[in-house]
């Protein structure tokens, strides 16, 4: 804790008040992500994290990329001090009641697979049941037509994360999300006000279909 004076008046400067600095990278005391992980919100959480852990050059503490050295290597102590850097990220990207529980894993890769095979909703029925009844849910409302979109365009986003399908033949994999676009559409129209009939009946003509975008 430092001193200052000013105008006659003392006070001390937390140390909390200014970024800490590790090799020259700044740590910034601010949340990293407005996407805390809560236990519901995996998907979002992960794919913002990678994101700004990636931009920031760490991203191989998370992929095993930045394997750590021997303890008689000169590196080891840098490694140590980044991967604890790391392992802060994560941990105050959570919720306290969530990160408390990885607090005292050894490395940020251990942390970022223990938060995956806890929260992770990838092979989770239910995930993809809630997805889809909010789709077939969603009304257009008071909002606006791109408001709308927006929020139909990050639902279906989202739900697409929740599939890892792998495809034998590039040919059927086109085809069906093709049909898959098409799907998309109708449920986005199925939803739209009253007042755009003529909009959409209009859309429902053409041939072939047109794009979701």
């Amino acid at each position: 804790m430092s001193s200052f004076e000013t105008d006659g008046v003392k006070g001390e400067i937390s140390p909390l008040a200014f970024p800490a600095s590790i090799h020259g990278y700044e740590i910034s005391p601010i949340q990293l992500t407005v996407h805390k992980l809560n236990g519901k919100n995996y998907l979002e959480w992960a794919q913002s994290i990678k994101l700004i852990i990636d931009g920031k050059g760490r991203l191989g503490y998370l992929t095993r990329e930045i394997a750590e050295p021997p303890k008689d290597d000169q590196k080891w102590r840098g490694w140590k001090s980044e991967n604890s850097m790391v392992t802060a990220w994560l941990i105050n990207s959570m919720e306290p009641s969530i990160g408390r529980t990885f607090l005292f894993l050894p490395t940020a890769q251990e942390v970022w697979d223990a938060v995956r095979e806890t929260y992770s909703d990838l092979e989770n029925s239910s995930q993809i049941f809630d997805l889809k009844t909010r789709l077939w849910q969603s009304r257009q409302g008071e909002k606006t037509v791109i408001e709308y979109y927006n929020e139909m365009k990050g639902l279906w986003q989202e739900l697409d994360l929740c599939y890892d399908d792998k495809w034998e033949c590039k040919h059927d994999s086109l085809k069906y999300h093709k049909r898959m676009e098409g799907d998309r559409v109708y449920v986005f129209l199925a939803g739209l006000n009253r007042d755009l009939d003529e909009v959409w009946g209009r859309i429902l003509g053409r041939n072939p279909l047109p794009s979701l975008g």
